[in-house]
C-alpha cells in the first residue's frame, strides 16, 4: 500500500475512526458506507481486499461510523443516534476527505449506508462524484412486510415450525424493537434473502471473526462492536420502519447508479425500480445483479468489482 493510515477524525461532536488504503494515493476516493444498523466496516478491510481488490483502483476510506465498531471507544459514540446526525456525519466527513484530496468522492453505500448516504450527496452533491447505492433502504413498510411474508412463506412451505412460531409470535411488520426486527431478519437470512448461501448463523459467525482477526480492534472493541449492535438497532429501527425516500428524497444531483440484487428479501426489487423510476438526477443507471440477494458486493464480488472500475473510468455501469 502506497497509503495504509488508520485515523480518528472529529465529526461535529462525535469522535469516530476511519482507515484509508490505497496502493496508489493519487487514485480517486471512494467512501465506503457500510449497512446496519450498528455493523463495523474496518472489519472487512481483509474481506473487501481479497474478493474486490479496491485499493488497487480506488484511494478507500473504510469507516466505522457513530454507534458502530472502533467508534464506541468514545463516551458519546451512541449519543443523539439518528438518521440525521449520520447523514451530517457523512456530510462532515465527506467534506473533510475532499479538501485534504482535493477531489470529490465516489461513495458507495449498502443498505441503511446506502440512504445515509444519498441524503448526504442531496446536501453536498459538490462533494460526490457518483453515489453507488447498493441494495438501498428505501420504503420501511414495504420492505418490513417483504421480509416478513417472504420468511413466514419460506418458513410454512419447509415446515419449520420453530420458524412459523417465532414469526408468528413477532406478528406482521413494523417491528420496532431490537428482538423483533432481529427475528424478522434472522429467518429472512436463513431462508437466503440475504446472502446468497449464508445463514443468519454463519454470518454471525464471520463478523465475529472478521472483528477478532483484524489489527484494527481489540478484545474489548470486540465485545462493544457486538454489543453494540443491538443498542444501535434499538435507537434506529423505528425511524428505518417508516423511512420513505420516494416521499422525501425525489431527486439527487449528482450521477447515481443503484445496484439490486434479484433475490433480495431485506430491501425489496419492488421498491428499488419504482424508486429508480421517479428519482431524477444527472446521469441515473439500475443494474440487477442477478445471482445476489441483498449483499451483491459479496454475492458476486468479481462482477462488483468492475462495476466500481467502470464508474472510476466513466463508462456505463450495466454495460
Amino acid at each position: 500500500m502506497d497509503i495504509d493510515l488508520r485515523e480518528l477524525v472529529r465529526l461535529g461532536e462525535s469522535t469516530q475512526w476511519i482507515r484509508i488504503r490505497a496502493a496508489n494515493a493519487r487514485n480517486p476516493l471512494l467512501l465506503l458506507v457500510q449497512q446496519g444498523p450498528g455493523l463495523p466496516m474496518l472489519s472487512e478491510v481483509r474481506t473487501f481486499e481479497r474478493l474486490l481488490s479496491l485499493e488497487d483502483d480506488f484511494t478507500v476510506i473504510y469507516w466505522d461510523q457513530r454507534g458502530c465498531g472502533r467508534s464506541l471507544r468514545s463516551a458519546d459514540a451512541t449519543r443523539d443516534l439518528t438518521f440525521e446526525t449520520m447523514v451530517s456525519d457523512t456530510e462532515r466527513l465527506l467534506a473533510m476527505l475532499c479538501d485534504r484530496f482535493d477531489r470529490p468522492a465516489v461513495v458507495a453505500g449498502f443498505s441503511m449506508g446506502a440512504m445515509i448516504a444519498a441524503r448526504a450527496a442531496a446536501r453536498r452533491p459538490d462533494l460526490v462524484a457518483t453515489l453507488v447505492a447498493v441494495s438501498m433502504d428505501i420504503d420501511g413498510a414495504a420492505a418490513g412486510k417483504n421480509a416478513y411474508e417472504f420468511a413466514l412463506a419460506a418458513a410454512q412451505a419447509r415446515q419449520n415450525h420453530r420458524a412459523v412460531r417465532q414469526l408468528k409470535g413477532i406478528g406482521p411488520a413494523p417491528h420496532l424493537t431490537p428482538e423483533g426486527f432481529m427475528t424478522r431478519a434472522r429467518w429472512a437470512a436463513n431462508f437466503g434473502g440475504v446472502r446468497i448461501g449464508q445463514t443468519y448463523n454463519s454470518m454471525a459467525r464471520g463478523l465475529l471473526a472478521s472483528l477478532l482477526r483484524s489489527p484494527d480492534y481489540s478484545l474489548a472493541d470486540a465485545v462493544r462492536a457486538i454489543r453494540g449492535i443491538t443498542a444501535t438497532t434499538a435507537a434506529l429501527v423505528p425511524e428505518l420502519e417508516t423511512l420513505d425516500l420516494t416521499d422525501t428524497l425525489p431527486h439527487l444531483n449528482c450521477p447515481v447508479v443503484m445496484v439490486q440484487g434479484r433475490h433480495d428479501q431485506i430491501a425489496p426489487a419492488s421498491a428499488a425500480e419504482r424508486y429508480a423510476e421517479l428519482l431524477t438526477a444527472p446521469g441515473k443507471q439500475f443494474v440487477w445483479f442477478e445471482h445476489s440477494a441483498h449483499m451483491p458486493q459479496l454475492d458476486e464480488p468479481g462482477r462488483f468489482r468492475e462495476l466500481l472500475a467502470k464508474v472510476r473510468s466513466g463508462l456505463p455501469a450495466d454495460a
